[in-house]
C-alpha cells in the first residue's frame, strides 16, 4: 500500500525543468498591470450586474474574465519555495485587485439600477462550511490543472474565479446600500475562499515536488513555518463556519418543522394550502407569519389551535399569524377534484376528494351553472354547514331583491340531482345591494353613467313633479331612459299609502303629452316616512335636511344634487327630531 502512494506522488511530482516553467507562468500572471486591473474592473462590473439581475449566467460571465486566480497561485508557489520577490509582487496584485473589484461593486451600486435584494445577492452573504468545502476543490483543481499538462485549466479556471469575484462585487454592492453586515458576510466568504484556495494549491505544488530545491539550505523551515500560517487561518476560518453552518442548519430544522407541522394541520382542509412562510426568532418567542391560499378565512380559533400545535412540536412560545388569501378553484361542468401542492413528478389534482368537499364542489358548480344565465343574480360564496345534523348547502347570493321560495326550490332540486341526494337542503341567504351615487339611488345604469340624454331627464323631472303633485306622496328616486320611439320610467315612491294603478295610468298620459312620446312607468311604492309634529318626510329628505342643518351650524356650503346652494331649513323643520 506504501509503494502504491509513493508510486503514485513520485508519478505527480514534475521535473526541474517543468517547475521552473511553472514558476515563471505564476510570476507573469502575479505582475499586476494595466491590463490585470482592466479585466478586474470589468468582472466586477460584469458580476455586479448578474447579481442585481438575479442571472446566474451573467455570473459565470464574470468569472471567465477575472484574473484574480493567479496571484493566489503566486502566494502559494513563493510560500514554498521562499521567493520574496513572487511574494510581494503577488500580494500586492491580489489586495489591489480585491480593493478594485470592491470599488467597482460599490460604484455599480450608486447607479439606480439596484431595486431589490436578489437569492444570489443574499446567497453571499451568508458563508458556511460548505463553500470553504468547495474553494477547497476548486483550489485543488486549478493547481493540478497547472501541475498537468493533459488537464485543460478551463473549467477549474471557472471554479476558482466562482470563489473570488462575485463575493467582492456583492461585498461593493453592500457598502453602497449601507449593508455593512451583508458587506462583511460576503468579505468573509472571499477571504474564506482565499485562504483554502493558497492552503491547498500550496500543499500541491509542494507535492509535485516544486519546493525541492530549497530543502538542503534551511528551505524546509521556511516552507513549514508559511504552511503553518496558513493552517492556522484555515482553521480559524473553518471554526467559524462551522458554527455559521451549525446555525443555518438549526435554523432551517426549524424551518422544517414549522413547515411540516402548518402543512399537516392544513391537511385536513383539501382546500387549503401554504404558500409562504416568515419566521422572526426573538429568543424567547418565534414569531411566524404563515401565508394560506384558501376559499375562506380562518376563524380566530383555529389559528390558535394551529398555534398551540406549533408550540407543543417546537417547545416554546409561538406567535402565529395566518395571512389567508382568498382563492376559488373553478373546474367545468361536472367536474370535481382537489388542487394540492405539486409532487416530484408534476401532479397538482388529486381526484380522491374528501366526501364533504365533493358535495361542496359539486353544489358550487351546479349553482355557477344555473346562475350564468341569470346575470341579475351574482354568486358569492357557497359553504357547506350542519344544521340540526344535517348537511345543508349555504349559498350566498347578491340580488336586486329577495328569492322567492319557488327560485330557492329550483335551486334545491338542481342541487340534489347533481350529487344524487335527494335529501340535501339548500339555504340561499340574500344580500340585496342599493347602489347610490351623486343623482342618487340607480334605478337604471344607463340613466346615470354614459352620454346625458336631457330628454331623459326632462321626462323625469316632469314625472317626479306629478307624482309629487299627490297628497303626501314623495318621490325618492327616479330614472328614465329611452325604450324605442318612447321612454321608461322607474320610480321610488313612498307616501301614506300606496299608489294605485288609476294614478300611475294618469301619471303615464300626463307625461307622455309633455314629452310627445309614450310613457311606460313602473314604480316601487312605500309606506316609509318619517312623521314628525308637523309633517311627513320620507326618510331620505328627513337624513338630508339634518345633514343640512350639521352644515349651517359649522359653516360649511349648502349644496343640492345640481350643485346649487340649498335655502336653510325653515323654522318649523327645525323640530323634526327632539333635542
Amino acid at each position: 500500500m506504501g509503494g502504491s502512494i509513493k508510486g503514485l506522488l513520485d508519478g505527480f511530482r514534475v521535473g526541474e525543468e517543468k517547475a521552473e516553467r511553472i514558476a515563471g507562468e505564476v510570476a507573469r500572471g502575479s505582475t499586476p498591470g494595466a491590463g490585470f486591473y482592466a479585466l478586474i474592473a470589468t468582472a466586477a462590473l460584469i458580476a455586479s450586474l448578474g447579481l442585481v439581475a438575479n442571472s446566474p449566467a451573467v455570473i459565470i460571465g464574470a468569472m471567465l474574465v477575472s484574473p484574480l486566480m493567479s496571484p493566489i497561485f503566486g502566494l502559494s508557489l513563493g510560500m514554498i519555495r521562499g521567493d520574496t520577490s513572487l511574494l510581494a509582487k503577488s500580494v500586492r496584485a491580489e489586495v489591489s485587485g480585491m480593493a478594485l473589484a470592491v470599488a467597482f461593486g460599490a460604484l455599480f451600486g450608486l447607479l439606480p439600477v439596484m431595486t431589490e435584494v436578489t437569492p444570489e445577492m443574499l446567497a453571499r452573504t451568508e458563508p458556511t462550511l460548505l463553500d470553504l468545502l468547495v474553494a477547497v476543490f476548486a483550489g485543488f483543481a486549478g493547481t493540478l490543472a497547472m501541475v498537468d499538462d493533459r488537464i485543460s485549466p478551463a473549467l477549474p479556471g471557472v471554479a476558482i474565479a466562482t470563489a473570488i469575484v462575485p463575493p467582492l462585487a456583492t461585498c461593493g454592492l453592500c457598502l453602497a446600500a449601507g449593508a455593512t453586515q451583508g458587506a462583511t458576510g460576503a468579505f468573509l466568504l472571499f477571504f474564506a475562499n482565499f485562504v483554502a484556495i493558497l492552503l491547498v494549491s500550496a500543499l500541491t505544488f509542494l507535492a509535485a515536488g516544486l519546493a525541492r530545491r530549497h530543502a538542503g539550505n534551511g528551505g524546509a523551515r521556511m516552507v513549514a513555518g508559511n504552511l503553518a500560517v496558513a493552517v492556522l487561518g484555515f482553521l480559524l476560518v473553518s471554526a467559524y463556519l462551522t458554527g455559521t453552518l451549525t446555525a443555518i442548519v438549526k435554523d432551517r430544522r426549524q424551518a422544517g418543522q414549522v413547515k411540516e407541522t402548518i402543512e399537516a394541520l392544513l391537511a385536513e382542509d383539501p382546500n387549503a394550502s401554504l404558500v409562504t412562510l416568515h419566521r422572526k426568532d426573538h429568543g424567547d418567542t418565534l414569531d411566524i407569519l404563515a401565508t394560506v391560499r384558501t376559499p375562506k378565512p380562518f376563524d380566530p380559533q383555529r389559528v390558535a389551535d394551529m398555534e398551540q400545535a406549533l408550540q407543543e412540536r417546537l417547545g416554546g412560545k409561538v406567535r402565529l399569524v395566518a395571512r389567508c388569501l382568498l382563492t376559488k378553484d373553478i373546474f367545468p361542468p361536472g367536474g370535481t377534484a382537489v388542487v394540492t401542492a405539486p409532487s416530484l413528478d408534476g401532479s397538482f389534482l388529486s381526484v380522491e376528494v374528501p366526501a364533504d368537499v365533493k358535495r361542496l364542489q359539486l353544489a358550487e358548480q351546479t349553482l355557477r351553472e344555473i346562475l350564468a344565465t341569470r346575470p341579475q343574480l351574482l354568486l358569492l360564496d357557497v359553504d357547506l354547514v350542519h344544521i340540526a345534523g344535517d348537511p345543508v348547502i349555504l349559498a350566498t347570493l347578491q340580488s336586486p331583491r329577495p328569492l322567492i321560495p319557488l327560485e330557492a326550490e329550483e335551486f334545491e332540486r338542481a342541487v340534489r340531482q347533481r350529487l344524487g341526494e335527494p335529501g340535501l337542503r339548500l339555504l340561499a341567504r340574500c344580500q340585496v345591494p342599493v347602489d347610490v351615487d351623486s343623482r342618487g339611488r340607480i334605478l337604471f345604469g344607463k340613466a346615470h353613467f354614459g352620454p346625458e340624454d336631457r330628454a331623459a331627464r326632462a321626462v323625469a323631472e316632469t314625472a317626479r313633479q306629478a307624482v309629487e303633485a299627490l297628497p303626501d306622496m314623495f318621490v325618492t328616486a327616479l330614472d328614465v331612459i329611452r325604450d324605442g320611439e318612447g321612454f321608461v320610467a322607474r320610480a321610488e315612491i313612498t307616501g301614506t299609502r300606496l299608489v294605485t294603478p288609476e294614478q300611475i295610468r294618469d301619471i303615464e298620459a300626463r307625461v307622455a303629452v309633455s314629452a310627445g312620446a309614450p310613457v311606460r312607468l313602473s314604480a316601487w311604492s312605500r309606506t316609509d316616512l318619517m312623521v314628525t309634529d308637523s309633517r311627513y318626510l320620507p326618510v331620505e329628505e328627513y337624513t338630508r335636511r339634518r345633514l343640512m342643518e350639521g352644515r349651517e351650524e359649522t359653516g360649511a356650503p349648502q349644496q343640492t344634487d345640481a350643485g346649487e346652494k340649498h335655502p336653510p331649513a325653515v323654522a318649523t323643520d327645525q323640530a323634526i327630531e327632539p333635542k
